[in-house]
């Protein structure tokens, strides 16, 4: 059986709680609310964040959801953007928030650039 990194595209950054890496979402079809996730991981594909149970509703896979933009240490703080489909979700009663994978369906060149050298390069500043 094939491990998720073996299936993966590209290559992904992961980041501690510490590091405080945020997105605000919106749902494509509903763009009027706005929802704040930790994002924990990201590659040029996509990445995976998570958020209270009380945040989005009715997220399904396959639907398109819209980050807002990110907030972090640069480059990792720009406001754009991005539409992504929901690929999965975890969505377990024990945890108390729930997971999604996404997928960048519009990434920009030069947003693509500054991914892959924070994936090749890590974060400027102290990783915790």
């Amino acid at each position: 059986m094939e491990n998720g990194s073996e299936q993966r595209q590209y290559e992904r950054v992961f980041f501690s709680a510490s590091q405080h890496i945020e997105g605000s979402f919106s749902v494509a079809q509903d763009a009027s609310d706005e929802y704040q996730v930790a994002i924990l991981n990201l590659s040029e594909g996509g990445m995976h964040f998570t958020q209270s149970r009380d945040g989005m509703k009715n997220i399904s896979e396959g639907d398109i959801v819209i980050l807002r933009g990110m907030s972090g240490p640069d480059p990792l703080n720009f406001t754009q953007d991005i539409k992504m489909a929901i690929k999965w979700i975890l969505d377990t009663d024990f945890l108390e928030h729930v997971s999604y994978g996404c997928e960048f369906l519009d990434l920009t060149p030069d947003l693509r650039e500054k991914i892959r050298d924070v994936v090749t390069n890590g974060l400027p500043g102290p990783s915790y």
